[in-house]
C-alpha cells in the first residue's frame, strides 16, 4: 500500500502548483518564474490543461486554452515556445506534438464541459492546426527537406524536433508525435460533427496514419515500437527503448492488454529503470547528451505506472507511485534527479564545451544549493509543472481504480 496521506498532501500540493503558474491571462509557465523554464511550451501547457481538467479546475483549463489558442501562427501551428505575453519565443523549430496536444486538450475540454460555443469561437484555428498535421505527412513532405527519397508513401508525420530535443535523432518521424496526432485528429474529428457547417475530413486520415504506425513503427526483432525513423540527414531506424514509445497506448492507439504495448513496457522497465535511484529514465545514457545530469524523471514514472493501473497490476502501480512520493522534496516533484556523480559530469562537459547558458546556470545553482545536494541527489528544476500535472491524472486514475 502507499502512504494515502502523503499522496494526498501532494496531489493537493500539485493543484496548488499549477494555479501558481497560470498568469492571469491563463498562460501556464512550465516551471515558477525563479526557476529555470518561466515560459509557455505547448506540451507542457496542453498536458497542464489537462490536469486541470482531472482535478475539476474547469475555468482554469478554459483560461489555459483561451490563451494557447491565441498564440496560433499564420501556418496554422504553434510556437516551439511564446513568452508571459504570447509573443513567440522559440530557439528550437516547432514542435508538432504541440500543434496536436493543443487540440487533444481542447477536446477533451468540449467532452468535459459541453461548451460547444467555445469550440465554434476557436474552430477556424483548429481546422488550421490539422491542415497543418495533414500537410506534415511524410508523404507530403518528400523530397522537401531532402534530394534523396527513400520511397516512403506513408502518412506518418514528419518531426523535426520533438519530446526529448535532441538533434541526433531527431528529425525523423517518430512515435510520440504521430500517437499524439493521431489521437488529436480523432478526437477533433468528433468535435466537428458537432458543429453546425463544419465537415471536417480528418478521421480516414487518422485512421491511415494509425494503420502506419501499427506497419511502420512496430519491430518485430526487438519486439518493442520504433522510437523514430529518420529521414531527414540521415536513414536509421531508432529502436532504442523509450519512454516516449508509451504514447501508443496512453493516447489509444492500442489498448494497453495489447502484447505489443506490453512488450514495450517491458523494455522501457529493464533499461530505463534507474539501478541506483529508482525511477524510469528518459532514455538511456549516452555521454554529452544529458542535460542536467542522466536520472530518472516523475513525469515519465507516472506515465509508465498509469499502464500498470490500467491493466490492475496493483503491485507494480504501488511501486511507481510509492516512488514518485519519496521522489518529491516538500510535497514538490522534479524535472529530474540526479546523482551529484552524474550531474558533475554534466557540468564539466558543458562548461569545458562554453555550452552553459543563463538558464542552464540557474538549473545548475540550484541544484547545488539544494538541501540533498549534500546526500548525493541533485535536484533538477523543482518543481516542474508537467510532473504535477501527470501526477494529478495518475493519482486520480489510482483512487479511481482500487478505491483509495
Amino acid at each position: 500500500m502507499i502512504d494515502v496521506k502523503k499522496a494526498k498532501d501532494i496531489y493537493e500540493e500539485s493543484i496548488q502548483i499549477l494555479q501558481h503558474v497560470q498568469l492571469d491571462n491563463g498562460a501556464c509557465l512550465a516551471t515558477p518564474e525563479h526557476e529555470r523554464y518561466p515560459y509557455i511550451y505547448p506540451r507542457d501547457h496542453s498536458l497542464i490543461i489537462l490536469g486541470f481538467l482531472s482535478a475539476g479546475l474547469i475555468d482554469e483549463a478554459k483560461k489555459g486554452l483561451e490563451f494557447i489558442l491565441s498564440t496560433h501562427n499564420s501556418k496554422g501551428a504553434f510556437p516551439q515556445r511564446v513568452d508571459m505575453n504570447g509573443e513567440d519565443a522559440s530557439y528550437k523549430p516547432i514542435q508538432i506534438d504541440g500543434t496536436g496536444l493543443i487540440l487533444y486538450s481542447l477536446a477533451v475540454y468540449i467532452e468535459k464541459t459541453d461548451d460547444i460555443a467555445f469550440a465554434k469561437k476557436h474552430f477556424d484555428r483548429v481546422k488550421k492546426a490539422v491542415d497543418y498535421i495533414i500537410g506534415n505527412s511524410y508523404e507530403n513532405l518528400e523530397g522537401k527537406y531532402e534530394k534523396q527519397k527513400y520511397n516512403l508513401k506513408t502518412p506518418l508525420i514528419y518531426t523535426p524536433n520533438s519530446l526529448h530535443e535532441y538533434p541526433p535523432t531527431e528529425a525523423g518521424l517518430e512515435i510520440w508525435a504521430n500517437c499524439i496526432c493521431c489521437a488529436a485528429l480523432l478526437k477533433v474529428f468528433e468535435l466537428s460533427r458537432r458543429i453546425d457547417d463544419v465537415k471536417l475530413e480528418c478521421k480516414s486520415y487518422a485512421k491511415k496514419l494509425k494503420k502506419a504506425i501499427l506497419t511502420y513503427m512496430w519491430n518485430k526483432r526487438k519486439k518493442t515500437f520504433v522510437k523514430t525513423i529518420r529521414v531527414r540527414e540521415s536513414s536509421s531506424v531508432l529502436v532504442d527503448p523509450d519512454v516516449g514509445k508509451y504514447a501508443i497506448a496512453d493516447f489509444g492507439v492500442l489498448d494497453d492488454e495489447d502484447d505489443r504495448v506490453i512488450s514495450t513496457i517491458t523494455d522501457i522497465e529493464k533499461n530505463l529503470w534507474h539501478q541506483q535511484l529508482g525511477g524510469i529514465c528518459r532514455y538511456p545514457k549516452y555521454e554529452g547528451r544529458n542535460n542536467g545530469g542522466w536520472g530518472p524523471w516523475p513525469n515519465y514514472t507516472l506515465m509508465i505506472c498509469r499502464h500498470h493501473i490500467k491493466v490492475e497490476n496493483r503491485q507494480k502501480a504501488d511501486q511507481y507511485m510509492d516512488w514518485v512520493l519519496s521522489c518529491a522534496y516538500k510535497n514538490k516533484l522534479p524535472e529530474h534527479i540526479s546523482t551529484v556523480e552524474e550531474f558533475e559530469e554534466y557540468v564539466q562537459d558543458f562548461a569545458q564545451s562554453g555550452l552553459l547558458r543563463e538558464d542552464r546556470k540557474t538549473m545548475i545553482n540550484n541544484a547545488r544549493n539544494h538541501p540533498t545536494y549534500k546526500e548525493g541527489t541533485a535536484y533538477i528544476t523543482l518543481p516542474l509543472a508537467w510532473a504535477h500535472a501527470e501526477y494529478i491524472r495518475t493519482y486520480n486514475l489510482y483512487r479511481k481504480k482500487f478505491g483509495v
